[in-house]
């Protein structure tokens, strides 16, 4: 049991980039299979706004819908929702509500999604500084890292989902 709730994620994030689709068409089958969608306005504070979307829904599932023009929508629901139709796109998961705040926040914001993207990098330049660092003098070693580097890849995606609070699934 704590080992589930220390390792399960609290939400489940999609980013669907919907650029072929109608907003309205979309939102309203969201609406009818009872999700909560709300348009993201950016003329008020962004972080503020995203604090008013997590406060007035609930549910472990959460949308961004991306429509071309810049309308953006967002959508919570207690059930996950899947179409065939949809493009396939990033899927993550988030660890608490701060780390969905962030992920949120990454999402609607250029400015934001360049600030929240230095702790990511900085995590995978440890990571495979730290290779670099020990494999250099072992020619097998960098023989070996190109078939085990699925492992580096679960690694960065743990220290990721510990640090900033949310991974790509």
């Amino acid at each position: 049991m704590i080992i589930w709730r220390f390792l399960g994620p609290s939400y489940h994030i999609r980013v669907l980039k919907l650029d072929k689709f109608k907003p309205e068409e979309i939102v309203d089958g969201f609406r009818r299979k009872g999700a909560y969608v709300l348009e993201f306005q950016r003329d008020i504070d962004i972080e503020l706004a995203i604090e008013s979307f997590i406060a007035s829904s609930y549910g472990d599932y959460v949308y961004v819908l991306k429509f071309p023009k810049g309308r953006l929508f967002l959508a919570r629901h207690t059930k996950r929702l899947h179409e065939k139709k949809w493009p396939s796109s990033g899927r993550y998961i988030a660890r608490d509500e701060n780390g969905l705040k962030r992920l949120l926040l990454r999402e609607v914001s250029r400015k934001s999604m360049v600030v929240m993207e230095v702790p990511r990098i900085i995590i995978w330049g440890t990571v495979w500084w730290l290779v670099w660092s020990y494999f250099k003098e072992y020619p097998l070693g960098t023989f070996l890292l190109f078939f085990l580097g699925f492992l580096l890849d679960d690694l960065s995606k743990a220290l990721e989902y510990f640090v900033l609070g949310y991974c790509r699934d």
